[in-house]
């Protein structure tokens, strides 16, 4: 059930961890001199978060910033073999198993129009062969009744899985979702906007 993801996943998964070994570019090159490069390189610090920076989430919505609070160790079993071990926030913990609502974008796993199985995502998709987000900021989203696709944020309830070791890669599972709202005026345009954009509901849920 879960192959498609874990293939998306592992596929990304190994991309990064395929690297290992090999200098980062902010390393000292062997000759002694900085990488080629490594001034351009960002800060991770000056990375935006999702929240106060694209959109503000509804009061009592939890938010992508708290899922993605975790501590993951890396175990290398072998060359593109790798083990992910998650130690969650005790504040995470206390969601599983409760009925939460997050918002977010979705991220279709198969064609079609609707959807009652797909990927609710921080960010929004940009390209059809990558993901927007890692897995801290994905939830896979199983609905009551399937959901019209949009490229505008909606906002989603259901019941939370907090997943430890999940073959599919996940971190996050929402069961007996449904849409509660959609955020017609919440959308990627290219370019961060000057201030974060509320989130006011646009359209009834169908």
């Amino acid at each position: 059930m879960h192959k498609g993801i874990g293939w998306l996943l592992g596929s990304l998964l190994l991309a990064l961890v395929g690297t290992a070994g090999v200098p980062a570019a902010s390393e000292t090159a062997a000759s002694g001199q900085p990488a080629t490069g490594a001034q351009d390189l960002i800060d991770p610090a000056e990375i935006p978060a999702v929240h106060n920076s694209f959109y503000q989430v509804p009061e009592g919505v939890i938010g992508w910033d708290v899922l993605g609070e975790m501590d993951v160790e890396v175990e290398v079993l072998g060359p593109l073999r790798s083990v992910f071990h998650v130690d969650f926030t005790d504040a995470v913990k206390a969601l599983d198993g409760q009925e939460v609502q997050i918002m977010g974008f979705l991220y279709p796993l198969e064609g079609g129009v609707s959807h009652a199985r797909f990927l609710l995502t921080a960010w929004p998709p940009s390209c059809p062969f990558c993901l927007p987000a890692g897995p801290s900021q994905m939830v896979e989203v199983l609905c009551e009744e399937p959901v019209d696709f949009s490229e505008s944020a909606i906002l989603m309830a259901g019941t939370l899985s907090v997943l430890e070791d999940d073959p599919s890669g996940m971190y996050y599972r929402m069961n007996d979702a449904r849409l509660v709202e959609r955020f017609d005026d919440i959308r990627w345009t290219g370019q961060l906007p000057a201030s974060p954009q509320p989130a006011e509901p646009a359209t009834a849920p169908n």
